[in-house]
């Protein structure tokens, strides 16, 4: 699922957490999260789950391109959630 597009200058380097409690089941946990990037030039420096959130935190980009990070989230009672961000790089 697209959850967001996001604006971005190239020399930025800020964090964006994703909120998964409403899609969880009582008991159910997030154990796990990946982020893969397309195409190649944003970074993600770091991401992490904080259930029930994911935090990444990304840097970098070309002007004038638009990324999408893929989030998989694994859970303790065997759910994948796979949502996409759209970062939009701008030099203002």
């Amino acid at each position: 699922m697209k959850l967001a597009t996001i604006k971005k200058q190239p020399a930025e380097r800020f964090s964006y957490t994703v909120l998964y409690s409403e899609a969880l089941t009582a008991g159910d946990n997030l154990e796990s999260v990946s982020a893969t990037v397309d195409p190649v030039g944003l970074i993600v420096e770091n991401v992490g789950v904080y259930d029930p959130r994911v935090k990444l935190w990304v840097s970098g980009g070309e002007g004038g391109v638009s990324y999408k990070v893929t989030l998989t989230v694994h859970t303790s009672d065997g759910r994948i959630f796979q949502d996409e961000l759209v970062f939009r790089i701008k030099e203002l």
